[in-house]
């Protein structure tokens, strides 16, 4: 188990009977991670903490466990809106419970990237897309809610989003905004590997006549755009 699950679920351990915390509560006080990040440490390790008591923003219990959360809850007299008989939702006002401080966290950490959020329009060749790049790049899918997935790589995560508030119209890299992500893809090889499958995942390579070396005579890199318009860079060790 790595050691960020371990945290997590040792502050989980510490939460008492008929009290509750939030998913991001408990990242906010490791100071590392987010709620997502919480949240599927919590769905991978979590059976064998008292896991009901991690609960969604809103007060909601862990989704899918709904049922038999509220059930634990009537055990231990954990406060809901709408009572204990009638409740479904945790009353955090009340039962919310103040994580004790944990050790600072290491002196590079501030400033350093979190996540990062694309919207997309078309969800399912997104998911073609990204999903291959960033599981060849070693990203582990963290969290897939129908219109989004979340891909994690240590406790930093990528999500890849379409939905209801999502704008209409083409991305386009040469316009002001996002131009393009760059990742660490390993050695030479690896990025070469990368290249030569990209057409698998939906991806074309850039600036082909002057790969790899597009960059400039000292930097090893491909430059690679999907379908929808989004670029990427590999940059190679």
């Amino acid at each position: 188990m790595e050691a960020y699950a371990q945290r997590v679920l040792e502050v989980v351990e510490q939460i008492p009977s008929g009290r509750v915390v939030a998913y991001g509560d408990i990242a906010r006080a490791l100071g590392e991670g987010g709620a997502r990040n919480v949240g599927t440490v919590m769905s991978r390790y979590g059976s064998d903490v008292p896991w009901w008591r991690v609960i969604r923003a809103d007060g909601r219990p862990p989704q899918g466990h709904e049922v038999v959360a509220v059930e634990h809850w009537r055990a231990e007299g954990t406060p809901m809106v709408g009572g204990l008989l009638d409740g479904a939702r945790a009353d955090l006002k009340i039962a919310r419970w103040p994580i004790p401080p944990t050790p600072a966290t290491s002196p590079g950490r501030r400033g350093s990237l979190h996540h990062v959020e694309l919207w997309v329009a078309d969800i399912a060749a997104a998911r073609r897309a990204w999903g291959w790049l960033l599981s060849r790049l070693g990203y582990r899918l963290g969290d897939d809610w129908g219109h989004g997935q979340a891909w994690e790589l240590g406790t930093a995560y990528i999500v890849v989003e379409s939905g209801p508030d999502v704008v209409g119209g083409e991305h386009q890299r040469t316009r002001p905004g996002l131009n393009h992500l760059a990742f660490h893809a390993g050695s030479r090889h690896d990025v070469d590997d990368i290249v030569a499958a990209c057409a698998e995942g939906g991806w074309t390579l850039l600036f082909a006549d002057r790969h790899p070396f597009a960059g400039g005579p000292d930097h090893y890199a491909a430059y690679l755009e999907d379908d929808a318009g989004f670029e990427v860079e590999l940059v190679a060790d």
